[in-house]
């Protein structure tokens, strides 16, 4: 979690601490002769006793879980499903009208390990659970699609699980309702992340994460954290990006609102950890606690270079403490590094409803600067750190 994510947490803590699978479903997707990699589960109608077949499906998404072959399609009717799903190797997960409630559970969908590259999630509502609602860990070539996730990370800041530990003066990310961790060549798309405690997050606790693209989500109305973070968490991403780093991401046209934290950030806590070469493109980012779109190195050591950030509708976020801002800023840029000067494209963004359009705390070399729309409503278009 960045510092931004973390001030807007404790701000608020401060403030207040039915049916079988219908055949039309089936029929559209696989229908009563579908192909022996098909299984079947129904809230309603379901038994694990069964063989999780069209005539005779399972009662959970676990026990089909466990059935399966790499390769398998796992269709879940109606209903809702108080479990939380592991994932191990490549599977097609479709749901329709179902519902993941992960109550007093660590997350509701957990996909880890190379093996299960290639897995697919799509059209599950995710909720309740303690840390994330779907955690992808040291995978790739996900898709993770038109999904709902709310009111995840019902017990922020735990010891456990071993993501959520504290990452030096940065506490745990289980703030966050989707987050990949080591995660590669992987796609995010169309979900909405709403009223959680965050919304998406990309960290490197367990390997780099990159060549990612998260497109066409809505996260909003996480009351505490970020909207989109990409904070890197591991010392070893300036020196060795096969084995760390957040970079060469794509975040674009989604929708960050009402998020408490920043509403799309690129962050280094401490030194060693890089958040580079991303770009952040074409998004909708207001109406946050904190900037709208931030870039943070925080120590000398770190690596925030590279970064672009083109054709965003930036309006009415917060101030940023961390980079000093004291107004509210709408694109924020902090360097605490004298020697270091990160060279950035800020270019053709459109500005509006801020006091800065863009606040600089530090050195950087930044492109495409006076490129930028500045509404009649930004007081100070660009502005420096005194």
């Amino acid at each position: 979690m960045s510092l931004p994510c973390l001030r807007a947490r404790r701000r608020l803590r401060a403030a207040a601490v039915a049916t079988t699978l219908s055949a039309a479903c089936a029929l559209a997707v696989a229908g009563p002769a579908a192909a022996s990699d098909a299984l079947f589960v129904s809230g309603s109608a379901g038994n694990d006793a069964q063989p999780c077949s069209w005539h005779k499906p399972c009662a959970t998404i676990g026990h089909a879980v466990g059935l399966a072959h790499e390769g398998s399609r796992i269709f879940v009717g109606p209903g809702t499903y108080r479990e939380q799903v592991t994932i191990t190797s490549a599977l097609a997960l479709r749901g329709f009208d179902a519902v993941i409630d992960a109550s007093g559970k660590d997350n509701g969908i957990v996909v880890t390990g190379a093996s299960s590259a290639g897995t697919s999630i799509r059209g599950f509502t995710v909720q309740n659970a303690n840390a994330e609602g779907i955690l992808a860990n040291a995978t790739s070539d996900l898709r993770i699609a038109r999904n709902e996730l709310r009111n995840n990370d019902r017990t922020p800041n735990a010891a456990s699980p071993p993501q959520c530990a504290a990452q030096g003066e940065v506490p745990g990310d289980c703030g966050e309702a989707l987050h990949l961790m080591g995660v590669s060549s992987s796609k995010v798309v169309r979900n909405f992340i709403h009223d959680n405690v965050g919304g998406i997050l990309l960290t490197d606790e367990t390997g780099p994460t990159h060549g990612n693209v998260v497109a066409h989500n809505v996260s909003r109305d996480n009351a505490e954290d970020c909207g989109i973070t990409l904070p890197s968490h591991n010392a070893l991403a300036t020196s060795d990006p096969s084995k760390a780093g957040v970079y060469d991401n794509t975040i674009a046209h989604n929708v960050a609102v009402h998020n408490g934290g920043a509403g799309v950030g690129m962050f280094a806590p401490f030194p060693g950890t890089a958040s580079y070469n991303n770009r952040v493109i074409g998004n909708i980012v207001t109406d946050n606690g904190e900037a709208g779109i931030g870039i943070h190195a925080h120590a000398p050591g770190q690596d925030v270079g590279g970064n672009v950030m083109v054709g965003n509708y930036v309006a009415r976020n917060g101030v940023d403490p961390d980079a000093d801002s004291v107004q509210t800023v709408g694109i924020a840029l902090l360097n605490a590094d004298p020697k270091a000067n990160p060279a950035e494209i800020i270019a053709k963004n459109r500005i509006s409803e801020q006091f800065f359009g863009i606040f600089i705390n530090g050195s950087f070399d930044i492109r495409g600067l006076f490129t930028n729309d500045f509404a009649s409503s930004v007081t100070t278009p660009i502005g420096h750190h005194a």
